[in-house]
């Protein structure tokens, strides 16, 4: 399309943009209007930069892109920015990203959690392979639950963060491999299900979802995000799609980093929920409610920052005078 016909049909709604750009605070409605403009202008300079790159209006539309993506960015210039964009754009969003490859890391979790709990209840002779009758008595009445209790609560708390955090890094680190990925979620919840068995195999299992849920609500999801960030760098390097393959995984990489920069923020916070709130004798629903409310409360950050980031088409990478231009591979 001509950049002057271009430029005659939608001018009106650059210079809109422009002014929005220029204010300091928008109100919902404005913020919507913003966001439509912003993608519509993006557009509008992807035809033209194919078309006329060199052009006056390439020019003028470009400023008044550039503009508009720091003024929705909403970082500041100061020293403050990388923090900033860290948990205003990078975090949420990445997590966003992730949103169906932690359902499908989910969904498998929680199958094979439950599927080996049932198949270890039915046949007494895999439970046999964890101890002798005594052992799980042992397990179930005493050691099970005196495990959140034997020490300060703040020493476990500080413990189960770095064992958990450790974790995730490696989950997300060595997700390149995916077989470390998918092994690692495989066992963790067959631990989970066999756990379980033995709990209920003595009548416990009350004791069991009362001592698990409230911290292993937020714990668990953050350890499948891992793996979800972990398996992303997984298919980025076996499916680059038309990007070179050492530029798809970078760039991926440099992402997902991020998930495991937050996971550990957020375990901190699980942490502190399995050291102080788990072994704490108030009712049970109080217990699994707080970790319920934590974890809803990471979604709906993670829904609302992310989302929005998205639909402006904004990344969670580095800018590409940070990260180094990027070529696209085709076919001659």
């Amino acid at each position: 399309m001509d950049p002057n016909l271009l430029a005659e049909l939608h001018g009106d709604k650059w210079r809109e943009l422009s002014m929005l750009a220029k204010q300091n605070t928008l109100n919902p409605a404005q913020t919507h209007r913003f966001l439509d403009l912003y993608r519509d202008a993006s557009k509008d300079l992807s035809r033209i930069m194919t078309v006329a790159p060199d052009s006056v209006e390439a020019a003028r539309l470009s400023a008044i892109v550039h503009r508009s993506r720091n003024h929705l960015s909403a970082v500041p210039s100061g020293g403050l920015s990388g923090l900033s964009r860290f948990f205003v754009i990078s975090l949420p969003l990445s997590i966003y990203r992730l949103r169906w490859d932690f359902l499908i890391a989910a969904v498998f979790f929680l199958a094979v959690a439950s599927l080996a709990g049932i198949w270890a209840g039915m046949h007494p002779e895999v439970l046999e392979t964890f101890g002798d009758h005594a052992f799980r008595k042992q397990f179930a009445e005493h050691d099970f639950v005196e495990y959140y209790k034997e020490n300060p609560n703040g020493f476990f708390a500080v413990g189960v963060w770095t064992n958990n955090a450790w974790i995730a890094v490696q989950f997300v680190l060595l997700g390149i491999t995916g077989v470390f990925v998918v092994s690692g979620l495989f066992s963790n919840a067959v631990n989970v299900g066999f756990s379980g068995a033995m709990m209920f195999e003595f009548d416990r299992g009350s004791d069991f979802f009362l001592y698990i849920l409230p911290h292993g609500i937020p714990e668990i999801s953050c350890i499948i995000l891992a793996a979800a960030a972990g398996l992303r760098l997984f298919f980025a390097w076996v499916v680059p799609g038309p990007q070179l393959r050492r530029n798809k995984l970078a760039s991926e990489a440099r992402s997902l980093l991020t998930v495991a920069g937050g996971l550990v923020i957020m375990l901190f916070i699980s942490g502190l929920i399995e050291g102080f709130v788990t072994p704490n004798p108030i009712p049970p629903a109080l217990k699994i409610a707080i970790g319920v409310a934590y974890t809803a409360a990471v979604i709906a950050y993670a829904w609302y920052f992310g989302k929005r980031a998205a639909k402006a088409g904004l990344s969670a990478d580095l800018d590409e005078h940070q990260a180094g231009y990027s070529i696209l591979a085709t076919d001659k």
